[in-house]
């Protein structure tokens, strides 16, 4: 990155997190968790949810986070920046948001 190009970034840790949350909840735990845990007994289908919230969302959260930090590039290109053969993940990493963004779109509508 060159000396003029600047990018924004979080003021504060508290609103990483809030952002985070609010995208890693969404639609589906509003409209389809109370339907699921009222449907399938509840109790051990949410201890399982939290669990692996708590465990793989966080990690996941906080190793893709450090990792944008570090290279400061799109995730294709941080990838492709730590190895050429690990390229591939990135591509998924860059179509999920589409995707949610599609599926938004038609739970809105």
């Amino acid at each position: 990155m060159s000396e003029n190009d600047t990018r924004s970034s979080f003021s504060h840790g508290r609103g990483l997190v809030i952002a985070a949350s609010a995208s890693a909840i969404g639609l589906g735990n509003l409209w389809r968790f109370p339907y699921e845990v009222s449907h399938y007994g509840g109790g051990i289908f949410v201890l399982i949810y939290l669990v692996l919230a708590l465990t793989f969302g966080v990690c996941m959260m906080m190793m893709e986070t450090a990792f944008g930090r570090r290279t400061g590039k799109s995730s294709i290109n941080a990838f492709t920046e730590t190895s050429r053969k690990h390229r591939f993940i990135g591509y998924p990493m860059a179509i999920a948001p589409i995707i949610v963004m599609c599926y938004y779109c038609v739970i809105g509508g």
